[in-house]
């Protein structure tokens, strides 16, 4: 009977994965070079992959907003064992080796960018927490340490106890911080190393005249 349901549980995660696979095949294709996930996207000119209000040097302007947010939002569907690349469909326009080098600087120096900043939430995240481990050791150290000493009287007994309670309360902020918040940036980090790691291709279709 347990190898029966056994069987039965990893047919229905077989199918249930062929599903989500089915899924995210029908709202993507995929890469004829590298077989990943593809993103396709569409752009009317080559300067609409840049941030329009950037004034910096072309390989140093931010990516349009808009499709910073939509690779975004095709990430958020692929899931993160899945790798994905990204291709340009240039309209009506011959393709441009020096502008494509461009774009591939600049969508690195993006995401490099990106990536630093959530290096530096970590860092942060992981310094604070444990300098309020430190803390709450100094704080359950010298709880015991008075607690040996001042028996008996009243109030000293109040100021013992919020010690230890003080170190206790540090003690679960800085294992929070540590275990808990750190994984929002560890998980934009993940995301952001595929985006670099994303294998980026360029097409144009130019239309005939009547």
């Amino acid at each position: 009977v347990v190898i029966f349901l056994a069987r039965e549980y990893n047919l229905g995660m077989g199918k249930k994965k062929k599903a989500k696979e089915a899924a995210l095949l029908s709202l993507y294709r995929r890469s004829p070079v590298t077989n990943n996930i593809l993103i396709d996207i569409a752009l009317d000119r080559y300067l609409d992959f840049f941030h329009e209000w950037d004034n910096a040097a072309y390989k140093k302007r931010d990516v349009n907003p808009e499709l910073a947010e939509f690779l975004d939002i095709c990430s958020e569907d692929i899931p993160m064992n899945r790798q994905f690349d990204i291709h340009f469909h240039i309209k009506n326009i011959a393709l441009d080796s020096d502008k494509e080098k461009l774009i591939l600087a600049s969508y690195s120096n993006y995401y490099n960018a990106l990536k630093k900043l959530e290096d530096r939430k970590v860092k942060r995240i992981a310094r604070f927490s444990m300098i309020l481990f430190i803390i709450a050791l100094v704080f359950i150290f010298l709880y015991i340490l008075s607690n040996s000493k001042m028996q008996g009287q009243l109030l000293p007994r109040v100021l013992i106890e919020g010690l230890i309670i003080g170190g206790w309360v540090f003690m679960w902020e800085a294992l929070h911080m540590l275990f808990f918040d750190i994984l929002e940036p560890f998980k934009r980090k993940r995301e952001l190393e595929r985006f670099l790691k994303a294998k980026i291709t360029f097409s144009s279709e130019i239309e005939k005249g009547d």
